[in-house]
């Protein structure tokens, strides 16, 4: 056994698995194993897993979401005793050496992160930052750089953290599960960091950005509009981290610019849907 884990996360999108699975084998670095946790596919990535059996573990779940894999994958680190946790989702792409830096980065911090890049155009950021003034030639400058962390894309964790913190929220399934992780470990003193020269491709970010106001562009009015099927995940973990790290003065502005901006477009549905639902995160309601 070797003293890294690289755990991924996995969900009916076979295709991207099979090329996160060749960069992995593609390392530079190579004392490392691969756990692949599969959320109920039924796209043959159950097949797929039983012809790599020989290269790597496998633990097959229903779905529970990003949360839910992340959180078997690391109960699985630590009841083995590995070091270290290098995470990521099936839809990611390490480059070869990203582990490698990572690695002889371990001592900048117990929370370690790579420089997210859009698959499709490596000149931009897959998660494009509210603050505008941050650049990627500003973060580049500094390596590692203790801004624009994107959690779970190539993320590196000792396991001295996750004895200290625990474990992932499990409940949140997807879309804030990474982001309370990470605060968590800021609440505990630990900074994270982002190796800016170990790179980690991803698909540019689904979500739309939009200013709650007209003609104003801050951050402070930035919300993230959500698919609406699934937009309760996230209405219901926004209010459970605002309630837990954010204090009321911030909890009543995320609230009144979701407001807002459900009643200038006379979205009545989604507004009720967001109240009800980041309510229920607020008084931790996951049941």
């Amino acid at each position: 056994m070797n003293d890294i884990l690289c755990i991924v996360v996995t969900y009916n999108r076979l295709p991207d698995l099979k090329v996160c699975y060749e960069s992995l084998q593609r390392q530079t670095m190579k004392k490392f194993d691969i756990l692949v946790v599969n959320n109920g596919s039924t796209d043959g990535t159950l097949e797929f897993l039983k012809e790599k059996s020989n290269e790597g573990i496998v633990i097959n779940q229903e779905n529970l979401g990003g949360a839910g894999g992340f959180y078997a994958g690391m109960k699985y680190g630590l009841e083995h005793n590995y070091k270290w946790l290098w995470l990521m989702d099936d839809d990611g792409t390490p480059e070869e050496h990203q582990l490698e830096r990572l690695y002889s980065h371990r001592e900048a911090s117990m929370y370690l992160n790579a420089l997210v890049l859009n698959r499709d155009n490596h000149e931009e950021f897959a998660f494009q930052p509210n603050d505008k003034r941050i650049t990627l030639e500003k973060i580049c400058k500094n390596n590692p750089s203790n801004i624009l962390v994107h959690p779970f894309n190539g993320t590196f964790f000792n396991i001295e953290m996750v004895k200290q913190i625990g474990f992932i929220k499990k409940e949140m399934f997807i879309w804030g599960d990474e982001k309370e992780y990470t605060l968590r470990a800021m609440a505990h003193g630990i900074i994270p960091v982002t190796i800016t020269n170990a790179i980690h491709y991803h698909p540019k970010e689904k979500g739309i950005k939009q200013s709650a106001i007209p003609f104003v562009h801050s951050r402070r009015t930035i919300i993230l509009i959500k698919p609406q099927k699934l937009s309760h995940y996230y209405y219901r973990n926004l209010g459970y981290i605002d309630k837990t790290y954010r204090g009321t003065l911030k909890s009543l502005k995320q609230v009144a610019i979701h407001v807002i901006f459900f009643i200038r477009k006379g979205e009545w549905n989604e507004l009720s849907k967001f109240i009800k639902f980041y309510l229920y995160g607020r008084n931790n309601k996951y049941n």
